[in-house]
Formats: structure tokens, C-alpha cells, sequence
């Protein structure tokens, strides 16, 4: 306790008295990101840990400030943006300083001439789509945390956005940053869309989960509003019809906006019972841009659908769906504020709920999907979808074990992953590693895992950044 009292006298000096909370009715909201104990994660019993305290800067000065002090007292710490990373990438350990950035939120400038938007790291999405859309821009991601995720979080992880077919990942819109590095130096790469001044240092902190620097400030490519926008529907009698126009559509160079082919089951899905016959199929495409385009895309991609069996439901349906993908982000903080403070960790059995996002050539999808069908069959756990979400390459799936028995479903979301690993592909495309799947980290990265271990030790000889994230460091999970 006189450490703790001393560490919260030091970071109030530091920080002043109203950017360092340590009110343990307050830091309940910070004892879970998006990682739920619903998931097939082994280790639950570390999840919902109290930080020791949370720290809110409001500079890159100040954060300087604050990974000179870690340094300096073997403390570690945890960034924290908006929570709703799904794979635990912001979760304490009980002895690290959590630093929450929603004080450094400032949009610093909008270059529209240079489709340029450079911001703070605690800039939530949202927001900054509306500062630029009053300058005829748009930020182009769009995940379902748009109201909520900030700029830094959502470079960490290198999130995908309901419009990334066209504009891409959160990571390729980033042309420049500013960076505490772990030793507390600060690192600014130029912002410049291409340099051959040997390796692109902005990289290493993309998908990075701040463990090798802390992201202060990015500088990010953004885009014309688009002038027109047309949202599509098609259901198909099968999943492989609906791949298939896909795949056509990718053959040809068609990048819609919004690509996501859904195949759900209305029905379980769990041993005999199992039937890929009641499954529904509907591709939904959103295609933006300028009017002349978007009328090209429009007619080239239905007349691709329907060649491959496809009939458009129209645009109720959907807008519907796309209105329907905009509202996760309030159910998610409904939540979060009903279940923090009242203990979300309490013993009552339940059903266990997960899914996966992988990465394999276009080829092999439909071959992995029906190995992971079967597996999923013969232990009796139900699928309730199937997917591909902006491009063909990147299949999703749900799943959940109506028993609850979260080691059967932990099992099983390990086969499934290491059944993309052996067929050359990735365990996930969307939301980053965190510790929820660090423990298959280096199985995919092979000696990779060494070179990110040597990074590590060279610019964080102290581990005081994130540590046990990205399975470096002390282990977390």
C-alpha cells in the first residue's frame, strides 16, 4: 500500500491531480477491453483485473514524462483507447499504471488539399469522420466501434472497417506517426505515402499493440466524400455461388466498398443435427465514390451475382442491414455498463460464445470452411455463421458451445486456427493478438517470433510497455 500510495503521489506530480485516477469505484471501467469471459479463452480468471491506477495524459510531453518514470520504478504500462479491443491487447495485470487517452483527443489539422487528417492518438473514429466530412473528406474506416475506438487503438491493431475493400485497413491509411519510444526517446517518421530510405519505420507500430512505442500522434490518408453511394443485396441458393461471385468480381479488379457474404443458420448446426441446407446466403456490397463509378460497379456487380445464381432483394434490405451493423457499437457499451460494476466475472453457468477471422488464398476457402464445419459437427458445437468480409482471401466464422464448457470451445478455436496456419494462411486479419491468442503467436510467425523477441529486448530491456502482449514479454496470459 506505500508503494502504491507513492506511485500515485509521483504520477499526480507528474500529471497533475485531476489525470491520475486510482478511485477503485472508478477504475471498474477499466478492468476489461472487449475480451469477454464468454470466449473460449483459457485464461478467464485474469480477466477483469483492477489496474493499479489510470493516468490520462494530455501530450506527447507528458507521456514522455510517464515512460521515463516506468523506466525508472519497473512499472509497467498498458494503453487504453477506446476498450473495445476484442483480444484483451489492453488489459492490466493488477501491478501495471493504465494510461487512458481520451485527453489527448485533439484533431490538430485537416489538409484537404493534401487528403491529409492529422490527429492525436485518442481521437475517437466517429468524430473525426464528422470534422471531416464538413471539409467534403471522409476518414474511410468504418468499423463497428466507429463511435467509440480512438485513432491509436485502431492503428495497434490494425483493424478492417465495414468499407475496407475499397479504402483498406486502418494501418494502410497511416502515412506518419509520433512515438514514445519505451526508454521514453520520440520517434517521428515523415509523413509521406512512399520513401526508399531503407525500411518504413512507421510499420513496426502498426498491429504492434503498443509494445515496442506508444502512439501519440498519426498523420493519416484520408478520402473524397463520395458522391454517390448504392447499397446491394443478393441472396444465393449456396455459400459456394455466392464465393464464387466474389472471386469473379476480384478477378475482374471490382472492389466494392462493403463486401460481406454472410451464410447464416436459423437452425443449430451441432452434431446430426446439422444441415448446410438451412443456411441462408446473402451477399451485401456497398459501392461509393464518384457517380460515374458507382453506376459501373453497381451493374457490373448484380449482373455478376445473378450469372452465378444470385437474386437482388433490394435496397430496404440492404440499408436495413447496413443500419443494423451501425448499431453493434451501442449494444457493446450497454454492456459494458451493466455488467462492469456489478461484476462480470460471476460463476453462473452459460452458453460460451467465439469466432474467428483467418486469412487463405481465395482458392482454399471453401475447403477450409468444410473441414471446419465438421470439426465444429463432431463436437457438437453450433455455427451460427459463416463468412467473407471485403475480399475472398478473408473468411469469418461464429460459433458458440451450449454446454458452456469453455475448454471444449478453447479447443476447438485452436484446431480451427492452426488448421489456417497449416495451409499456409493467418490465424486472424482484424483484430489484432493481445493475449487471447499470443499462445499460437509463434507457431505462425516461426523464427519470426525470435525477431520480435530481440526488438523487444533492445528497445524495451525493462518490458515496461504492454508486456505479455503479442506473447512478448512477461507472460499475461
Amino acid at each position: 500500500m506505500a508503494r502504491l500510495e507513492h506511485d500515485i503521489a509521483a504520477l499526480t506530480a507528474l500529471l497533475g491531480p485531476t489525470q491520475v485516477i486510482s478511485d477503485p469505484s472508478q477504475l471498474i471501467w477499466y478492468r476489461l477491453d472487449g475480451l469477454r469471459p464468454s470466449r473460449g479463452y483459457r485464461d478467464r480468471q485474469r480477466l477483469g483485473v483492477t489496474p493499479r491506477c489510470v493516468v490520462r495524459p494530455r501530450s506527447t510531453a507528458e507521456v514522455q514524462a510517464l515512460v521515463q518514470w516506468a523506466n525508472a520504478q519497473q512499472v509497467a504500462l498498458v494503453p487504453y483507447g477506446g476498450g473495445t479491443g476484442l483480444m484483451g491487447g489492453a488489459m492490466a495485470d493488477g501491478e501495471s499504471v493504465l494510461i487512458d487517452f481520451r485527453d489527448m483527443a485533439r484533431i490538430l489539422a485537416i489538409r484537404r488539399d493534401d487528403r491529409q487528417a492529422v490527429v492525436q492518438s485518442g481521437v475517437v473514429l466517429g468524430t473525426l469522420e464528422e470534422a471531416l466530412r464538413a471539409e467534403g473528406l471522409t476518414l474511410g474506416h468504418d468499423p463497428w466501434t466507429l463511435g467509440i475506438a480512438m485513432v491509436g487503438g485502431a492503428i495497434s491493431t490494425d483493424g478492417m472497417g465495414y468499407r475496407g475493400g475499397q479504402y483498406g485497413s486502418m494501418g494502410e491509411q497511416v502515412l506518419g506517426l509520433e512515438v514514445v519510444l519505451p526508454q521514453g526517446e520520440i520517434l517521428r517518421t515523415r509523413a509521406v505515402p512512399k520513401s526508399s530510405t531503407g525500411p518504413d519505420l512507421t510499420q513496426l507500430f502498426i498491429g504492434a499493440e503498443g509494445v515496442f512505442g506508444i502512439i501519440t500522434e498519426a498523420t493519416l490518408h484520408v478520402f473524397p466524400a463520395p458522391e454517390a453511394r448504392v447499397l446491394l443485396a443478393v441472396a444465393f441458393p449456396a455459400f459456394a455461388q455466392g464465393l464464387a461471385a466474389v472471386q469473379e468480381m476480384a478477378a475482374v479488379g471490382l472492389r466494392p466498398a462493403l463486401l460481406e457474404l454472410d451464410e447464416d443458420y436459423p437452425a443449430p448446426m451441432a452434431g446430426s443435427r446439422a444441415t448446410v441446407d438451412e443456411a441462408h446466403t446473402t451477399l451485401y456490397l456497398g459501392c461509393e465514390g464518384f457517380q460515374e463509378l458507382v453506376a459501373a460497379q453497381r451493374a457490373r456487380a448484380l449482373a455478376i451475382c445473378l450469372r452465378h445464381g444470385g437474386k437482388d432483394l433490394g435496397e430496404t434490405t440492404a440499408r436495413e442491414f447496413w443500419e443494423e451493423r451501425h448499431r453493434i457499437a451501442e449494444r457493446f457499451q450497454q454492456d459494458r455498463f451493466r455488467n462492469l460494476p456489478r461484476g462480470i466475472l460471476d460463476s453462473r453457468p452459460e452458453a460460451s460464445f467465439d469466432y474467428i477471422h483467418v486469412a487463405l488464398p481465395a482458392s482454399l476457402v471453401l475447403t477450409y470452411r468444410e473441414r471446419a464445419l465438421a470439426l465444429c459437427r463432431a463436437r457438437d458445437l453450433t455455427v451460427t455463421q459463416c463468412g467473407i468480409w471485403t475480399r475472398p482471401e478473408l473468411f469469418s466464422m461464429a460459433l458458440h458451445n451450449p454446454s458452456g464448457d469453455r475448454e471444449i470451445l478453447a479447443d476447438t478455436i485452436d484446431a480451427l486456427l492452426t488448421f489456417v496456419q497449416d495451409m499456409g494462411g493467418s490465424m486472424e486479419y482484424c483484430h489484432g493478438v493481445g493475449v487471447r491468442l499470443a499462445h499460437l503467436l509463434p507457431r505462425e510467425l516461426g523464427v519470426g517470433v525470435h525477431l520480435l523477441r530481440g526488438l523487444k529486448r533492445m528497445l524495451d530491456p525493462n518490458s515496461v510497455l504492454n508486456p505479455g502482449k503479442l506473447a512478448l514479454g512477461p507472460e499475461v496470459s
